[in-house]
């Protein structure tokens, strides 16, 4: 039977100025890492409102940290700076690959689940009781 270390990571390479950039997606680190800076991130895919104006106010800051984290440095500064420096087409197709990697599914069913995750980490009634491990043996 295979293990979690057998499976082949998934990725999408893009080339930009002659160079492949490997792009895993976004991890669930990666997710907590928007979600916690960019609350409106959360706030939108858990269904409420976000205004044009503050998606535009976060514009530049949110799609380097994106392309970041999708090229596996989320919250690194110098990889947001490199993201945020690059001509806007290689933006696009890194953002096109990220978000393949990321919701292979396509966004609706991606946002679907997340949400229903959200929803149940932020509902105390949905916790189950903490188990506990079994004690080590002394043999």
């Amino acid at each position: 039977m295979a293990g979690l270390l057998d499976i082949a990571p998934v990725t999408e390479t893009v080339t930009i100025n002659g160079t492949a950039v490997d792009v895993p997606g976004i991890s669930a680190e990666g997710i907590a890492y928007l979600f916690s800076r960019f609350p409106e991130m959360r706030m939108a895919v858990t269904g409420k409102k976000v205004g044009p104006e503050r998606w535009l106010e976060m514009g530049v800051d949110a799609i380097a940290a994106i392309i970041a984290a999708g090229c596996g440095s989320p919250g690194s500064p110098d990889h947001e700076k490199a993201a945020a420096k690059l001509p806007a087409s290689a933006q696009a197709d890194l953002i096109e690959a990220i978000m393949k990697v990321t919701m292979p599914g396509g966004p609706v069913p991606f946002v679907e689940r997340l949400t229903g995750m959200l929803n149940l980490a932020g509902d105390p009634s949905n916790t189950a009781p903490a188990t506990k491990s079994p004690k080590a043996s002394k043999h």
